[in-house]
């Protein structure tokens, strides 16, 4: 699939059990090309421990002072947030993981507060969940009962901030 970015042409591999769609305010997402069961690997990905400051928007926060990134257009990056994802992300195993069935022709979604602790203003959230926050600002912005909820979700750096 061929991917414009920054005026530059890119060819983005993309696995047969995934795809990537438009979606109409939105820009790409990712969506299954086949069925997943709750547990299963959607997929792999690669990325490099890099300072905060080094970090591209997409970055994966690991602990208070560095985060996993690509600097390779990878279809993971297009894995946009929702309130109520349907897929979790491992950064010790460097995957996304179903949380439940997921069905062919639907957006896989996680939701960025699993991962980062503090977005500063965030952004607007457009994922159209019942559950939706409104506005995603990070994990600490959260009440420590929406904190609590996420507990079985969270990266291992934001699950210390759990148990403080």
């Amino acid at each position: 699939m061929l991917i414009k970015q920054h005026n530059k042409l890119f060819e983005l591999k993309v696995p047969r059990s995934l795809k990537i769609v438009y979606i109409h305010g939105k820009g790409l997402g990712v969506f299954a090309n086949r069925n997943f069961r709750p547990g299963e690997t959607l997929i792999h990905f690669k990325a490099d421990i890099v300072p905060h400051a080094e970090a591209s928007a997409e970055a994966v926060m690991i602990d208070d002072k560095v985060s996993l990134d690509t600097k390779w257009l990878v279809p993971e990056a297009f894995i946009n947030h929702s309130c109520s994802p349907n897929t979790t992300i491992d950064v010790v195993s460097f995957r996304y993981v179903a949380m439940r069935e997921i069905r062919k022709d639907e957006e896989m979604t996680y939701n960025y507060n699993t991962t980062e602790y503090d977005m500063g203003d965030g952004f607007k959230c457009e994922c159209g969940s019942r559950r939706c926050l409104g506005r995603i600002k990070g994990f600490k912005h959260l009440t420590r009962t929406q904190k609590l909820k996420l507990k079985p979700f969270l990266t291992p750096f934001l699950l210390k901030k759990v148990q403080h």
